[in-house]
């Protein structure tokens, strides 16, 4: 049965970050809906987050399919609380816990890590210092890079990301989590405890964090085999 994926980027993200996989997805058969968070307004709220993923969702059908990467593990299961999904699927993301805030669960490396890329720019939003993001690509391909960083990469707004997770628990529908073994944004152990908190063992990747530029087929696959 076709099944309807929507993908729910993360943190400084954009809708163009998780595009390369739609091609994949479609070529199976499955629709797809590729949501863009208001994450650039610094008072925006995870619920706010939540409430664009609700209505993007109005006129879709199920099977749905929440997909998320990042920190956007704390956007879907707010909107799975809120209508009915049929899958929640964690591709290298968090997995949030009552109180603790998206920030603070994704662990103390991943904190050091974000906190020494991004520009804090003093109205409530950081963004990633793309030109040091860039020179850490080898040589010959750090102009590509950053033209992608440039496409796909925008301001945060850090409310969203330290404000207490609201939500009660995680949905109680099917839930899958997929591991990138290279990722050095949010380090392969942590993506393990997350899975471990879902209770499910992780389909792994051997990529680094941005999995769905980089390996955008191999994860349209496995997201297809989830949908059966």
């Amino acid at each position: 049965m076709p099944t309807t994926f929507v993908l729910v980027h993360g943190g400084f993200g954009t809708p163009a970050e998780l595009a390369p996989v739609v091609p994949g997805l479609e070529a199976r058969g499955h629709q797809v809906v590729n949501v863009d968070l208001p994450c650039e307004d610094p008072a925006s709220t995870l619920e706010d987050y939540a409430r664009t993923v609700v209505e993007a969702m109005r006129d879709v059908k199920q099977p749905r399919f929440l997909v998320t990467h990042s920190a956007g593990g704390g956007t879907i299961p707010l909107a799975a609380a809120k209508v009915p999904v049929d899958h929640l699927i964690f591709v290298t993301a968090v997995v949030p816990e009552p109180g603790r805030s998206v920030f603070e669960i994704a662990g103390s490396e991943t904190q050091k890590t974000i906190t020494s890329l991004t520009i804090d720019h003093g109205d409530g939003t950081r963004s990633f210092d793309l030109a040091i993001l860039a020179g850490m690509a080898p040589p010959d391909e750090r102009e590509a890079t950053l033209q992608y960083l440039q496409q796909t990469q925008r301001r945060q707004g850090w409310l969203a990301m330290t404000q207490p997770w609201p939500g009660a628990s995680i949905p109680d529908v099917p839930r899958s989590y997929i591991l990138c073994t290279e990722d050095t944004i949010l380090p392969p152990e942590r993506q393990r405890a997350f899975a471990a908190a879902l209770d499910v063992t992780p389909v792994e990747i051997a990529s680094d964090h941005g999995v769905f530029g980089t390996h955008p087929d191999e994860l349209a696959s496995i997201l297809a085999s989830l949908a059966g």
